[in-house]
């Protein structure tokens, strides 16, 4: 359903904005969800939107507008404080009213590594949308507040975060100084016995590469 949905919108973009005799400055979709800049005065804005909502019967457009903040999707897009006219646009984490933060509980019989990778995907994806540290914290506290009524241990969530923010802060290796070798086949029994050989003669192959090459049956 989302693909379809994401072709019937494409199709009516395209033949919309030929109506259109302005525009907005930035034009993102996703699926439904439309954001974007406008640049023109808010009487145009309001012309823009009646003939969106006038080219289809059954599509209509619900605009939500801001001088200073706009909620889309995860993300709220906001104003920087400016002591000019030179605003900058910044990010940061958006909880719905009715997000009530229903991760896995600690009582779920699952290995202990997945309630961790858990905290750690959030605190990844809040690290990626937020512009700010500050904003980044906040997020982050409201999460774990969520969590320890969950069964989550305060002590332990400090110790995930920790770690988190050593490894972001880690240098990553230079090019070269490491050997990748990707091995990419399509799915199927020859590739299943590749990556049963390959899995099992692996220090093999490393002691062939670091010599003069690979041998074997």
């Amino acid at each position: 359903a989302p693909v379809y949905a994401n072709i019937y919108m494409a199709e009516w973009e395209e033949t919309v904005f030929h109506k259109c005799p302005k525009r907005p400055m930035c034009y993102y979709r996703f699926l439904d969800d439309i954001w974007g800049v406008w640049t023109h005065s808010e009487g145009e804005l309001e012309e823009f939107i009646d003939i969106l909502n006038a080219h289809h019967p059954s599509i209509k457009v619900k605009a939500m507008t801001s001088q200073e903040r706009v909620d889309f999707l995860d993300t709220t897009v906001f104003k920087l404080p400016s002591d000019n006219q030179d605003h900058k646009l910044a990010t940061k984490v958006f909880f719905k009213p009715t997000d009530t933060h229903t991760l896995l509980h600690t009582t779920s019989q699952h290995p202990k590594h997945t309630f961790r990778g858990i905290v750690k995907s959030q605190l990844t994806r809040f690290y990626h949308i937020c512009t700010r540290e500050e904003d980044f914290n906040q997020a982050t506290s409201t999460l774990f507040t969520a969590l320890r009524q969950r069964g989550y241990c305060k002590r332990k969530l400090r110790h995930i975060k920790s770690d988190f923010l050593k490894s972001i802060q880690a240098p990553r290796p230079r090019p070269g100084t490491t050997l990748t070798l990707p091995l990419i086949t399509r799915y199927g029994n020859m590739a299943v016995q590749a990556h049963k050989i390959v899995k099992g003669r692996f220090e093999q192959f490393q002691r062939g590469f670091a010599t003069k090459g690979v041998q074997g049956n």
